[in-house]
């Protein structure tokens, strides 16, 4: 083994679950951190998801688990939640994977995953779960649709390897150093599954995970003996100007080691619900701190947006991992554009809503536009039926934004356009507060 190789990535991964402890203080800690901001949000510095596998991401939630950490997932039905650190210098690299089994999602197969969230997991143990919304319904014809509530995975710890190539002689090591050195290679794609048993075989590199790593990456049909797909298993690739080449360069993944986690049998939760008022199209899902229930909020280009909260979800103890839910209209939205006196000039499309979040203290919730986000005040902790006054805030304006989540602090927002069909990676946009000059001490 490559001198320095098992110890430094041992040692990194003791590191990082070091840092997750106990969730109970975790979850107490986020709490209490949060503040609200007592002016406006102003557009911080954008970065891009180094990686190909979001091409489409259509939801962003901040990690209450991991600190300085997005997930985020492609539109449609991927299975797939991929997670980015926002470390300094770090911005946009990988650090895991969440696959979910195959019978987490609609019979029919039709599903569309369109925004997601973070909170405690809905069994009262503390746990801390990501919350997936399959609740696209373009044709508004889906008899039912689904959150999905999964325990939130590690994720992998930043590690840099700095031994020459020329230098290794066994065989793994040399593939993980050319990983780190090339920009396009199989690791990329998800293959790393194996690292997880390499980690487990005893500290070092067992035949379980050996026969893993030949079998997903070295395979001689798929692969190149320097780990890139063999030219008859790539995609076609079409004429790019220097521009979009330069632009594809920016998106590759400088971090190599990825992590992929699945989903344990009892570790995931399953909610089917239909709408009262019937079939409806929606992209935005919050779901409250402690996970005992949700919202979502129509998309429509109609004169008001129909709001609805879930029933109670809590299911301590529970063995059943799937449940039938009720859902209630609890609000019926203006236009954010109408409610802020802005006038809702252009396609009404582009003042529809997109995606949402509630702020961790309960005092406000940011609503998504294409035409950029929008912040209402809440009467009362978590009551969404009191949703009032609202103000525009800084973001994107013409690129599509379909995601939108409050920061850990309270202080921040972060958003992604959704960058169908362009060359290059997507962008993630911070929005960060800037005080009102009567906040100010």
């Amino acid at each position: 083994m490559v001198p320095g190789v098992k110890s430094a990535l041992l040692a990194g991964m003791l590191a990082a679950a070091a840092v997750a402890g106990p969730v109970a203080a975790q979850t107490a800690f986020f709490s209490d951190m949060a503040r609200e901001c007592d002016g406006v949000y102003r557009e911080g510095l954008n970065f891009p998801m180094k990686t190909d596998m979001l091409t489409e991401a259509s939801g962003i939630a901040v990690s209450r688990k991991h600190p300085n950490v997005l997930w985020s997932h492609n539109d449609g039905s991927p299975q797939k939640l991929v997670a980015m650190t926002t470390n300094p210098g770090q911005e946009g690299l990988v650090v895991s994977t969440l696959s979910l089994p195959d019978y987490i999602k609609p019979a029919s197969g039709d599903g569309d995953w369109e925004d997601i969230s973070s909170a405690e997991c809905p069994d009262g143990s503390g746990r801390l779960c990501l919350w997936i919304a399959d609740i696209g319904d373009n044709s508004a014809s889906r008899d039912s649709v689904y959150v999905y509530a999964v325990v939130e995975p590690p994720v992998n710890p930043i590690v840099v390897f700095n031994d020459p190539l020329e230098d290794v002689d066994d065989f793994t090591g040399r593939k993980l150093l050319q990983w780190t050195q090339r920009n396009r290679s199989p690791a990329r794609g998800g293959y790393l599954n194996w690292l997880v048993g390499q980690a487990r075989n005893n500290g070092g590199i067992g035949n379980d995970a050996h026969e893993r790593f030949n079998k997903a990456v070295t395979d001689p049909q798929h692969f190149n003996y320097n780990g890139d797909l063999r030219e008859e298993y790539r995609p076609p690739t079409p004429e790019l100007t220097q521009e979009q080449v330069e632009e594809l360069k920016r998106c590759e993944a400088d971090h190599k080691f990825l992590i992929e986690n699945y989903v344990a049998p009892n570790d995931a939760w399953v909610y089917e619900f239909k709408y009262p008022t019937g079939a409806m199209d929606s992209e935005a899902l919050a779901v409250a701190p402690d996970g005992s229930k949700f919202w979502v909020i129509e998309k429509t280009t109609g004169a008001s947006a129909k709001v609805f909260e879930s029933a109670p979800l809590f299911q301590q103890d529970a063995t059943e991992f799937y449940r039938e839910v009720d859902v209630e209209q609890v609000a019926a939205l203006s236009p954010p554009c109408f409610a802020s006196n802005l006038g809702c000039p252009g396609d009404k499309l582009r003042w529809s809503v997109t995606g949402m979040d509630v702020h961790p203290q309960g005092n406000k919730a940011i609503v998504q536009t294409y035409a950029g986000p929008f912040e209402y005040n809440l009467a009362s902790p978590f009551d969404l039926s009191s949703m009032s006054s609202v103000t525009p805030q800084g973001g994107f304006s013409s690129k599509g934004a379909e995601s939108v989540g409050y920061g850990l602090d309270g202080m921040s927002v972060w958003q992604v356009p959704e960058a169908r069909d362009e060359v290059g990676c997507q962008y993630v946009q911070p929005l960060m507060c800037t005080f009102s000059s009567t906040s100010l001490p």
